[in-house]
């Protein structure tokens, strides 16, 4: 009798734990949402009409659900994650969503040579021999470039 009330407790607190979301979860859905948003307000920016407004509103919801669909969760599970949380969680989450655009900056980075979009553009000292081979060297990158061609 007492066996079969602790496997039928056990299986309904796994059932129980298998169902809530981490905070790690919540984080990363919620970081993909605001990703999709961002890039449908991108596309309607300025475009203030009714319609635009409404097709926007339409695309943002959908792209939510595209989200919490690629996770395999219930938006009703998800609203359920992301507010009951304590004040730890919340604190917890809130870094968990900064590593996360910080890893995904690192990427554009990494991805784009710079995260402005611009390559780096090093500069490299080299020490020379002396005053006098900086001297012919230079004089060899005029004649090269020709520049001073006329004189020697």
């Amino acid at each position: 009798m007492r066996r079969l009330l602790l496997a039928s407790l056990l299986t309904l607190c796994a059932a129980a734990l298998a169902g809530e979301l981490t905070t790690a979860e919540v984080a990363k859905i919620q970081t993909e949402q605001a990703a999709a948003a961002a890039a449908i307000d991108e596309k309607y920016q300025g475009k203030t009409s009714a319609a635009d407004l409404k097709a926007m509103t339409r695309e943002k919801a959908a792209a939510e659900r595209a989200v919490l669909d690629s996770h395999g969760v219930s938006p009703g599970a998800f609203i359920k994650a992301s507010t009951q949380l304590s004040r730890d969680e919340r604190a917890e989450l809130e870094a968990e969503k900064k590593a996360l655009q910080a890893r995904q900056e690192a990427a554009k980075k990494d991805k784009n040579g710079k995260a402005d979009g611009k390559a780096d553009s090093k500069v490299v000292v080299e020490k020379g021999a002396g005053a006098a081979q900086d001297k012919n060297e230079a004089a060899e990158m005029d004649r090269q470039m020709g520049l001073g061609a006329g004189k020697k």
